[in-house]
Parts: structure tokens; C-alpha cells; sequence
């Protein structure tokens, strides 16, 4: 599977957008199985699935914690899950996608 490790770094894609401009660089610092996540983190996911059904799957596994590392970012920490397409995106205003496999380097 692709469940990103916890201490590296990774590309993140603002709004999902495959571009230079859009890439920055994420560190995970902390992987949640999702038995373990906070209540406001759990309603914050089932929220966001309710809203964009087509981004978001249904379940996930963990919760991927990461702190922005360049770019400019509102957030200390985002929030990744899975998406439909076994992929993981951001929960919040500052929704992106996390390159886990390098899939989309540039």
C-alpha cells in the first residue's frame, strides 16, 4: 500500500493541481490508524467525505499528520486521507495532494 513514513518528505500539490507552481513539500510527522484519531479530527474527515464524495473514499486507514516545509501555508499541520483513486488528500481550506509514490514529479 501506499502509507507515506513518518520523518520524510514529500511533494504536495495545492488543490490537487499538478504543477511547479502548485508544488511545495510536506514532512509526515505522525501516522494516526484511525482507531486512535481525535473526535474532532474523525468528524472533520466524515465531514469533508459528505461534502466531496468524489474525492474522498469512504474509509481510510490512517490519518497522515504534516507540517508544511515550503510554501506559504495558513496551517501548521495538514491532515491527509485516502481518496477513491487509493491516493491521500488533504482535509481543510488548504486541501492538496500528497505525492506518496513521486508519481507526479516534475
Amino acid at each position: 500500500m501506499n502509507i507515506p513514513e513518518e520523518n520524510k518528505c514529500y511533494n504536495y500539490f495545492d488543490d490537487g493541481k499538478i504543477r511547479e507552481s502548485r508544488r511545495s513539500i510536506v514532512k509526515v510527522i505522525k501516522i494516526v490508524p484511525r482507531p486512535y484519531v481525535s473526535e474532532e479530527t474523525f468528524f472533520l474527515w466524515r465531514t469533508e467525505v459528505q461534502d466531496c464524495p468524489w474525492l474522498y473514499a469512504d474509509e481510510t486507514d490512517c490519518f497522515i499528520i504534516a507540517k508544511p516545509i515550503s510554501g506559504t501555508f495558513m496551517q501548521k499541520y495538514l491532515i491527509f486521507v485516502r481518496t477513491i483513486d487509493n491516493e491521500w488528500f488533504s482535509l481543510g481550506f488548504e486541501g492538496g495532494l500528497l505525492d506518496v509514490n513521486n508519481k507526479y514529479n516534475l
